[in-house]
């Protein structure tokens, strides 16, 4: 998900952005994908590996960007990164299962409360 945005932005607050804006940006078509996957993972040990290790690939780059973040000294999280993460990709999973009034108006508020648990100005 974020090899290459990992190496290009240098601002973990714009990586973090890059990413989420990739990941609210996916096609339908990958949408569905991930929801058959999920959905058949729950029943087959196999397919559940496989979801498993497609959202550590998901996680880390949005894990280290946070860290990242904390050591620079741009965030100040009221939460430890990997819950901050984990809230991150339960919501961006709970957007491709939900249907929202407005994709922007989604993205904003996601990105206004990440700020704040973030502890970002």
């Amino acid at each position: 998900m974020g090899e290459n945005v990992h190496r290009a932005e240098v601002d973990p607050w714009n990586r973090l952005v890059t990413l989420i804006d990739r990941n609210l940006n996916a096609t339908v078509h990958n949408q569905h994908l991930l929801i058959e996957l999920w959905h058949n993972g729950m029943r087959d040990s196999e397919l559940r590996d496989l979801c498993e290790e497609h959202w550590a690939s998901c996680r880390t780059p949005l894990l280290e960007t946070v860290v990242e973040g904390c050591t620079q000294g741009v965030f100040a999280p009221t939460l430890s990164p990997g819950r901050i993460v984990d809230l991150l990709l339960a919501m961006l999973a709970g957007a491709i299962l939900t249907p929202v009034s407005s994709a922007d108006g989604f993205r904003t508020a996601l990105l206004q409360h990440l700020a704040e648990i973030l502890g970002r100005a």
